[in-house]
């Protein structure tokens, strides 16, 4: 059984395996000119390494390596559920910032990478659990479905500096805690080593970028969160069951609220939702007055909020939860209200 210490310990060594990883990261992509050069809407003053990803993804792997997860809903199908999805991603990664894709592929090519990372995970037993009485083959869909959308809005977020990395830190972090509560320890356990790989990265990005994380890290970071989401068990001890499948939702309300909003906003002037622009909340925070690194701040504080929310759901009544959830709306609405629908383009 896996304690708190084991926990402490994956996160603290998969924090220290990415730190140290990092630099040789750097000076690999500088090498292999593996580079995120300034063009278009990007505002970064000088060419940047890309392959922060590669030491996040050293992180986990070097911290489950010691502490391999196979019991609990984490058994060995859905550890390699899990790897194969991983591997998928890496290479997906690893392709589009090696030749740089453009946009309208670059997005194809991320929804089939990330379509095939859910397949495997669905195939393989890893699927939705939401009170539907329905076939498998419904399930499996929006397992993909999920799994699509949530690697995609987390490397949506992958936009301003210490932004991906930190609110993946912290989404990763609650998801262990809720885990963790619940009874499955080898979920919360591959959560904590995600969580301490973010953090270890956070210092080499934020405020000022070393290296980027690339889609190798972002994508990476994206398919775990939605992964781990999905293979978590909310329900087991929670005082309102069926309000608490909401807890992935919570853990990931920024991004999620972020995809939604840049979808709208790009759809509502003709531009296509998959071509990169600044008109994610964060670039809208800095267009209201706010500094860079204030605005990430802001919205790692915001992500903090939705965590303690969602480890706070399963232990509230049926009269708690529903102003929980109202609480959580109303303040994720606000955070969209202050960042305004004004951005650079």
């Amino acid at each position: 059984m896996t304690d708190s210490i084991e926990l402490l310990s994956a996160g603290l060594l998969a924090g220290l395996v990415t730190a140290l990883a990092t630099p040789v990261a750097i000076r690999l992509a500088r090498r292999l000119s593996i580079l995120d050069r300034p063009a278009g809407y990007k505002a970064h003053p000088e060419a940047t390494p890309l392959l922060g990803g590669v030491a996040v993804a050293a992180g986990v792997i070097g911290a489950l390596t010691l502490f391999v997860p196979t019991r609990g809903a984490m058994g060995l199908a859905g550890f390699s559920a899990l790897a194969l999805g991983v591997a998928v991603i890496l290479f997906a990664g690893l392709l589009d910032d090696i030749r740089g894709l453009s946009p309208r592929y670059k997005f194809a090519f991320q929804v089939i990478a990330t379509s095939l990372a859910g397949l495997c995970l669905a195939v393989l037993g890893v699927r939705l659990s939401l009170f539907l009485p329905w076939p498998p083959l419904p399930i499996i869909l929006l397992t993909i479905l999920w799994v699509v959308a949530i690697t995609n809005a987390v490397n949506f977020l992958d936009n301003m500096n210490g932004l991906c990395a930190g609110l993946g830190a912290i989404a990763a972090v609650a998801l262990a805690a809720v885990n963790f509560r619940s009874g499955e320890q080898n979920v919360a356990l591959v959560a904590a080593a995600l969580g301490g790989a973010c953090a270890g990265f956070v210092p080499y990005n934020w405020p000022r970028a070393r290296i980027f994380l690339g889609d190798t890290g972002s994508m990476l970071i994206g398919f775990l969160l939605a992964a781990l989401s999905v293979m978590g068990v909310y329900t087991r001890g929670a005082h309102v069951p069926v309000l608490a499948v909401f807890i992935p939702l919570f853990v990931l309300g920024v991004p999620v609220l972020d995809l939604v909003l840049v979808v709208i906003l790009r759809l509502r002037v003709g531009h296509p939702p998959w071509v990169g622009d600044r008109r994610h909340i964060s670039h809208r925070l800095v267009y209201r007055g706010m500094q860079p690194a204030t605005a990430v701040a802001t919205l790692w504080a915001a992500g903090a909020a939705c965590g303690l929310a969602a480890v706070l759901l399963p232990t509230v009544g049926g009269e708690e939860a529903p102003l929980l959830l109202a609480l959580l709306f109303c303040a994720l609405g606000a955070l969209a209200a202050a960042a305004g629908s004004k951005g650079l383009s």
